[in-house]
């Protein structure tokens, strides 16, 4: 069903009309209209006064020492809690050596024919030398881990706004689906199995960007809680749908690196996950015009293969959710 959902919708995309945003000065003007609207959305202007603390700096940690493996996973997938340093004894840093061999098997499930980063490498590039150059870049993984610290191309982001709805003369009627090196996007992937390993468990209610999870999935789920309910209480629900406005441009970094943290997450994977997250730069990529950079103090970017999942770490939703609801007691 969801294969057939996904074609429909592939077909209902090809047969829309394609609507670009345009500005009377010109695409140079536009560029950067729309680059001074994403940096107001990502302002932070609505964040409460009450925040979590910034994440320690790892500045009196690194370099975390990589090289300790524990006697009961030598394979080196593990992950370790402790912190120590390059030349410590290997209380270990919460993230294993990255081997040439799982780099070279996440190589092949990169996605194919998709737009690149500011650094123009494709993924096509990269499968045909994925042997050789796996190594290299599993000792360069390592080295971003151990310092915390990627390269500045991996923290850029250009922005192509895609059209949603409404009057497309408004910068706020468009998406902003960023753009990252294809590098950047291999090293999340390999940072991924960690992160769900170490990370809060998700909302059982929570569908969007899980495996094997639809839109239809969810459907079902909602239509037979309904008629749950009429069931026991002889009268239907009332259901509220709830569209939460830049929802991934406007989550606070700060929640995510303390949940992370709250549930005795590594400090050495927050690190580098809040060192790829929190020190990027956006430009506007539009009608081949690239605006001036800006730096977001607000949300997750919206590309990056982790983002989904951090987005949903911060748990603003159970806000919503009463501690007593059980399907006995609506």
């Amino acid at each position: 069903m969801s294969v057939s959902a996904r074609l429909v919708k592939q077909v209902h995309n090809r047969r829309r009309p394609q609507v670009s945003y345009a500005h009377p000065d010109g695409p140079v003007a536009g560029a950067n209209a729309m680059r001074d609207h994403l940096a107001s959305v990502y302002s932070g202007s609505g964040l409460p006064s009450t925040r979590p603390s910034p994440l320690p700096s790892s500045d009196d940690h690194v370099p975390f020492d990589l090289a300790s493996v524990s006697e009961d996973d030598p394979s080196g997938s593990g992950l370790g809690l402790g912190l120590g340093s390059s030349s410590g004894s290997g209380s270990g840093s919460g993230l294993s050596s990255f081997s040439a061999d799982s780099v070279a098997d996440t190589m092949r499930r990169l996605p194919l024919r998709k737009a690149p980063g500011s650094d123009h490498l494709r993924t096509e590039m990269l499968i045909p030398i994925r042997k050789q150059v796996a190594a290299i870049l599993a000792r360069l993984f390592d080295i971003c881990c151990q310092w915390s610290y990627t390269p500045s191309l991996w923290r850029h982001a250009q922005v192509v706004p895609i059209y949603k709805k409404g009057d497309p003369h408004q910068p706020s009627n468009f998406r902003p689906i960023s753009l990252t090196s294809i590098i950047r996007k291999l090293f999340e992937m390999c940072l991924f199995p960690h992160l769900e390993d170490v990370s809060p468990p998700l909302d059982i209610a929570q569908g969007g960007f899980r495996p094997q999870r639809s839109a239809l999935d969810q459907a079902l789920c909602l239509h037979d809680l309904i008629q749950e309910y009429y069931r026991r209480k002889r009268h239907f629900p009332v259901v509220a749908f709830l569209d939460i406005k830049a929802a991934y441009d406007t989550v606070d970094r700060r929640v995510i690196w303390q949940s992370l943290l709250a549930v005795s997450s590594p400090f050495a994977l927050v690190s580098i996950l809040a060192h790829l997250f929190d020190d990027v730069s956006i430009s506007v990529l539009m009608s081949n015009q690239v605006s001036t950079p800006f730096t977001p103090s607000t949300g997750v970017l919206q590309g990056p293969v982790l983002s989904p999942h951090l987005q949903w770490v911060e748990k603003w939703f159970q806000c919503f959710r009463l501690a007593t609801l059980t399907l006995y007691n609506f």
